[in-house]
């Protein structure tokens, strides 16, 4: 694929990539799992800032930050604010939570608090040991 040239394009190849996430679910031996009426379970697969450049045919992820036309950067903020409502719902599983914070922290400079948290004077360590006693 080559870089979506007009805002048509890019909806078309945007709206392709989420679309590609959803996938058949499949069981320890490769088969199709279906539900007790016979239809085929799906899984969400995760959105991914890499995925979105790859199908849209960008050669890095910094080319999603390249458009110019005002329309279709329009539309790769819209694209970029749904991965990240993906990554934001996923905080809330136990299960994703530390992998889901990382790739927010590293993919969106809002969700980046490591100067908040890793910061510490000596006043704040001191504070720190006397309640780990």
């Amino acid at each position: 694929m080559t870089k979506p040239k007009n805002p048509a394009e890019l909806n078309r190849a945007i709206n392709d990539y989420f679309a590609s996430r959803e996938a058949v679910r499949l069981d320890k031996n490769g088969a199709a799992m279906r539900d007790e009426d016979g239809r085929l379970l799906t899984e969400q697969l995760p959105y991914t800032v890499t995925g979105l450049a790859y199908a849209l045919g960008l050669t890095s992820r910094d080319q999603l930050y390249s458009f110019k036309n005002p329309k279709m950067r329009r539309l790769i903020d819209r694209a970029l604010l749904k991965i990240e409502a993906f990554g934001e719902e996923k905080l809330f599983s136990r299960e994703s939570f530390s992998g889901t914070r990382l790739f927010l922290s590293k993919n969106f400079s809002r969700w980046d608090d490591s100067a908040e948290t890793d910061d510490f004077g000596e006043e704040d360590m001191e504070m720190l040991a006397r309640w780990a006693k």
